[in-house]
């Protein structure tokens, strides 16, 4: 899985590629500055088995609509995300302190665990620590009425985050928080690149 975060004298950015991007992309591996702060070899994507996940995402609210049908509507994004025809959430764009990039890649917080929920197998791909994607507080969407694809979100007051209005009169709806991918499409989101992990740190200068 690809994710990359850009830093300097802007909040970092950064992207979350959930398919193989469309462009092959080459990184120079001196551009890239994780190995700094991280041994490469210790860089990995751990895959765990029959996890009996259901108990916390049964904890959690399922929302009525869609992902894409509630957006601008009960939420918002921080940026713009990429979307197949279908509906199904390709690519995340997101605030990513490069601190904050480091801590998550040292403690091993993006994972993939093969669960059952629902009768239905799924791989769980997880964005943040479990503590936090496991909020019953957290909310579930499916993608699309397939319900073969799902993301765990948390909803945020935007204010919070540092998102201020001019005009009073602006609606003010909370922040969707990408927390994780619940999949059952290893076509779409196949699990072999899902669990190469392609970590880049670049500072613009």
């Amino acid at each position: 899985m690809r994710i990359t975060c850009f830093y300097g004298s802007s909040p970092g950015m950064g992207y979350i590629y959930l398919n193989p991007p469309a462009v092959e992309q080459t990184v120079l591996e001196s551009e890239n500055e994780l190995s700094k702060h991280i041994i490469p070899d210790q860089i990995s994507i751990q895959y765990i088995t029959d996890t009996p996940l259901a108990p916390f995402l049964d904890n959690m609210t399922v929302a009525t609509n869609n992902f894409n049908a509630d957006y601008e509507k009960n939420y918002d994004t921080e940026y713009g995300n990429d979307m197949d025809e279908q509906g199904y959430i390709i690519g995340i764009e997101l605030t990513l302190d490069h601190e904050q990039f480091i801590t998550l890649v040292k403690n091993h917080a993006f994972r993939i665990i093969q669960t059952e929920w629902r009768n239905k197998e799924f791989h769980l791909i997880t964005f943040d620590h479990l503590v936090d994607v496991f909020k019953p507080e957290n909310t579930i969407y499916r993608l699309t009425d397939e319900e073969d694809a799902f993301v765990i979100v948390q909803l945020v007051e935007p204010e919070k985050l540092g998102f201020h209005y001019s005009d009073e009169k602006d609606q003010k709806r909370p922040i969707a928080l990408f927390k994780a991918l619940i999949s059952a499409r290893d076509d779409i989101y196949p699990l072999e690149y899902l669990l190469k992990p392609e970590f880049i740190l670049i500072e613009n200068k």
